[in-house]
């Protein structure tokens, strides 16, 4: 189990990152999505998966390239599931 301590330490991070990328991530998002509700849930779900890979003892060099990457996946994604509707 995680120390309190370490989690204190990631939960600090985290907190940091959301305020200093949030609106540009939202930004970035609802440019290549056009969908303010879809925009905002990939973004948060950008967050919980950064803290769950923070959590597990993953190593990030840059955040703000880190949070990029997964939310460009989580777009792709959404590209993928809607065309597999439609």
């Amino acid at each position: 189990m995680m120390k309190k301590n370490r989690l204190m330490q990631l939960e600090t991070v985290l907190t940091k990152a959301h305020s200093d990328y949030d609106k540009m991530l939202n930004a970035h998002a609802f440019f290549k999505m056009e969908d303010k509700m879809t925009d905002e849930d990939m973004v948060q779900d950008t967050f919980i998966k950064t803290w769950t890979y923070m959590v597990k003892r993953g190593k990030i060099e840059t955040m703000k390239s880190f949070l990029y990457h997964v939310l460009d996946n989580l777009i792709i994604d959404e590209y993928r599931k809607r065309d597999f509707c439609n």
